[in-house]
């Protein structure tokens, strides 16, 4: 079981993956280098990724309590 201050922790992280993905899936849509605009993309998709893992198990904990 989580403590409440590691859950703030965990919301600070979902909201930081978040701000981190809107923020790549600009500038990919703002650059014009072909390559750079992948990486932003990838890095926008793995943000995401994240952000579904952590919340993922975060739902799973909740629904065993």
């Amino acid at each position: 079981m989580l403590s409440s201050k590691e859950l703030m922790h965990l919301e600070d992280f979902l909201g930081m993956e978040q701000n981190c993905a809107k923020t790549m899936n600009f500038f990919a849509s703002n650059v014009q280098d072909a390559q750079a605009k992948q990486l932003f993309q990838q890095l926008a998709q793995k943000s995401q990724q994240h952000f579904q893992t952590v919340s993922k198990h975060l739902n799973a904990g909740q629904n065993l309590q």
